[in-house]
């Protein structure tokens, strides 16, 4: 075990959810607690000076496919590795692997790809907490950019299959509820323990009503590849944005979600609801230009937006720093609120007690993050992996 660390000069995102004037210590993979400013510390514990900077718990993204040029669809460790600079360079510290629409060996390898690697967690890298299967029991009319040719019905033969490659990691599964089997596919997933996310789905209101009494407790990129809110016909979005018991992703990169309905959506479920998620696809973090992604299908990078050749959103370039700027400049929330939104809120949605606080014995997961709120330091379980400070490492380190 090495050195004790102890973050000073900063202001910290308490467990009481007020940032306060604090020094955090850190010992070994955990936090050992918090200390006044002044306080003495241990003698021989590494010192980190960031003044006038913002200490909060990592960012826990749980809607993520990949990043600078690389899928979790790929699996191999190269991959994970690649994916994982690009995550904490934004804060984040944990996430769900994210798959989409594919061959079902092609799905099956991925989740057991996704599987070890949540087992066997790697120093140095983002933790993967397990899958969120996005595809292939989703709705052809909203399937955006996925693969048409591979979706199917979630009859229950198919279901439990994927359930066993994922081997215990599966831990949401995007289900459009209008399809055929959907009930039985939802029921049958809470019960094992999987939060089941209504997504890429034509359901009216009144279909999601129903499926909210199956199971559902999630909704997948909200507002994205689903029925507009409209007065006569409230579609999915209102009973989900309605019910208490629903977690709903928002992906604020100024894109997805216009900037005043990123604001409603904070008044009508707030911090407690809210998971701030990036949907970062294989693209985000590469130059302008034109690329292929993992499968096949032609895009076009250009100011941050990922586009098909038809047109259509494929995915994002956000970094969840930049989605807590974003929720702070769109909607006015105040910056303890939308730090929990990237952290606390997504742990609490998994059922993770070990993250999303800056509590002793909690993970010792921590993003430091400027006055502007751009990531400059992060730490997952103990280990300075991002170091983006004048005269720091402004990259991974393993």
């Amino acid at each position: 075990m090495g050195r004790p660390i102890a973050l000073t000069g900063g202001r910290v995102l308490t467990p009481g959810r007020e940032l306060v004037p604090a020094t955090l210590l850190i010992e070994g993979t955990e936090v050992a607690g918090l200390a006044a400013p002044g306080e003495a510390l241990p003698p021989y514990a590494e010192t980190i000076d960031v003044s006038g900077c913002l200490v909060a718990p990592g960012f826990i993204d749980t809607h993520v496919h990949g990043g600078m040029g690389c899928n979790f669809m790929l699996g191999t460790p190269e991959a994970l590795a690649v994916i994982s600079a690009r995550l904490v360079q934004g804060g984040t510290t944990a996430c769900l692997a994210t798959t989409t629409s594919a061959p079902a060996r092609d799905i099956a390898a991925a989740l057991d790809n996704i599987a070890r690697a949540s087992r066997a967690p790697r120093p140095g890298q983002v933790e993967i907490l397990g899958a969120h299967l996005e595809g292939p029991f989703i709705n052809p009319e909203k399937a955006g950019s996925q693969a048409r040719q591979h979706l199917r019905p979630p009859e229950p033969a198919a279901v439990q299959a994927l359930w066993e490659a994922a081997g215990g990691a599966l831990r949401v599964v995007t289900i459009a509820p209008e399809l055929p089997g959907a009930g039985e596919a939802i029921r049958y997933l809470a019960g094992m323990g999987v939060q089941v996310s209504l997504g890429h789905s034509a359901a009216t209101y009144e279909e999601a009503r129903e499926a909210l009494g199956w199971g559902v407790r999630r909704a997948t990129h909200l507002y994205n590849a689903m029925p507009a809110l409209q007065h006569r016909r409230p579609g999915a979005a209102a009973a989900l944005l309605e019910d208490p018991r629903v977690f709903v992703e928002l992906t604020v990169d100024g894109h997805h979600v216009h900037p005043a309905m990123v604001a409603l959506t904070y008044r009508l479920v707030g911090p407690e609801r809210l998971v701030l998620v990036t949907d970062g696809v294989d693209v985000a973090g590469l130059e302008d230009g034109t690329y292929t992604r993992w499968e096949g299908t032609p895009v076009r990078l250009q100011g941050g937006e990922c586009r098909t050749e038809s047109g259509s959103l494929a995915g994002s370039t956000l970094r969840l720093d930049q989605a807590v700027r974003n929720m702070v400049r769109f909607a006015g929330v105040p910056v303890a609120e939308a730090l929990r939104m990237a952290s606390e809120t997504p742990a609490r949605a998994l059922g993770i007690d070990r993250k999303g606080r800056l509590a002793p014995g909690k993970d010792a997961d921590v993003v430091v993050l400027s006055e502007d709120l751009e990531a400059i330091l992060t730490i997952a379980r103990g280990h300075v992996v991002y170091d983006g400070r004048p005269g720091g490492r402004a990259e991974t380190i393993g």
